[in-house]
């Protein structure tokens, strides 16, 4: 058991990784912050919007939850045949068999 960051609109996860306590995972999300503010959001004040900051962009979800109730599918297309099929928004492209690579190895 462990904790996911994933972006709240695709719910791509942020990175492979996975951390044992949710406090990590918010530890994690605060150091993105700061540095965001440092960055990006303090030299360009009026042109950057607050609702970049990775505290807004990012959440934090147990991984099983995250897998069996966020997590979003997405419809792509087999390359070798040509048949549709749904799979995980989160899948590597080598194990996608929409991906060349996949078919490659």
């Amino acid at each position: 058991m462990g904790y996911v960051i994933y972006d709240r609109a695709t719910t791509l996860t942020k990175g492979k990784y996975s951390y044992k306590t949710h406090a990590a995972a918010q530890a994690a999300i605060t150091r993105w912050s700061r540095t965001w503010y440092q960055e990006r959001y303090k030299p360009l004040y009026p042109a950057v919007a607050e609702s970049e900051d990775p505290v807004y962009v990012y959440g934090i979800a147990e991984a099983n939850h995250f897998r069996a109730n966020i997590e979003k599918t997405v419809t792509r297309t087999n390359l070798m045949s040509g048949k549709e099929y749904t799979e995980s928004a989160n899948t590597p492209l080598h194990m996608s068999p929409a991906s060349e690579t996949y078919w490659s190895m």
